[in-house]
């Protein structure tokens, strides 16, 4: 007989009690079940974050549910690696997870209180598989047999002029693009804006900037994704805007 759970209600979710609230509203009972076990306890919790994130995209929701199910995804992982856990990393697989579940929360289907648990599960197999491929490639190194001939890299008048006109266009465009980045990135939290400056500018591994903010390496990549994922946004906002004379050719900015 699986232990029975004694927690006091939410017990789960102490650290977000503006979810549990919601979660209550919507009809999702907190305390353990009788004869509930832990496992099947945190997964219909879990389901039940996962259906209000999908619904809401509510992002305390989606923390709660990360802050919730990630040791027992980090587990999966590490199963699944097997012999292959000393060449992959797991934290970087459970990122890449959990990625995809804060980008297609609408593919969730709530059908039943472990929906999660096996949903989450699939996703973490893929990127398994994906990591796996990947690494097997990059094993392989091939040369070719011929070398290529050698193109007249020569160019007419009116190619030149051609090539004049559109090295100013992208001039133009790039730095209307870094002016929209920059009013994006003023947008962003003073972590944000620092996780990035580490990643991005400093050219840090998400350890060593991790590190730096006392922040642990498997929240690194989340924050980092979620910060461009918010530049990307405003970017697009502020570009919708504006006149249309002043925006760069889509075959510019592709």
């Amino acid at each position: 007989m699986p232990p029975v759970l004694t927690r006091r209600p939410d017990g789960l979710l102490t650290s977000w009690p503006a979810v549990a609230h919601r979660l209550r509203q919507r009809g999702t009972r907190l305390e353990p079940l009788p004869e509930e076990c832990t496992d099947e306890h945190e997964n219909r919790i879990a389901t039940g974050l996962m259906a209000l994130y999908r619904d809401t995209r509510d992002e305390a929701s989606f923390d709660a549910l990360y802050g919730l199910a990630r040791p027992s995804v980090l587990a999966w992982i590490r199963g699944l690696l097997g012999r292959e856990l000393g060449q992959l990393d797991p934290q970087e697989i459970l990122q890449d997870t959990f990625v995809n579940v804060y980008r297609y929360p609408g593919a969730f289907r709530e059908d039943h209180d472990g929906s999660f648990r096996v949903w989450v599960r699939t996703i973490a197999g893929n990127a398994v598989r994906r990591a796996l491929v990947v690494r097997a490639r990059s094993t392989v190194l091939e040369l070719p047999e011929e070398c290529a001939e050698v193109v007249d890299g020569g160019r007419g008048p009116v190619q030149a002029i051609l090539d004049d006109e559109q090295e100013q266009s992208l001039r133009a465009a790039w730095i209307l693009l870094l002016w929209l980045y920059a009013q994006a990135y003023r947008e962003l939290s003073q972590r944000d804006r620092n996780t990035l400056h580490l990643v991005e500018v400093e050219g840090l591994s998400y350890r060593e900037a991790g590190r730096r903010l006392s922040v642990g390496r498997s929240n690194m990549k989340m924050i980092v994704f979620r910060s461009r994922r918010r530049i990307a946004r405003r970017m697009r906002e502020a570009m919708c805007s504006l006149p249309a004379r002043v925006l760069p050719s889509p075959d510019l900015v592709a």
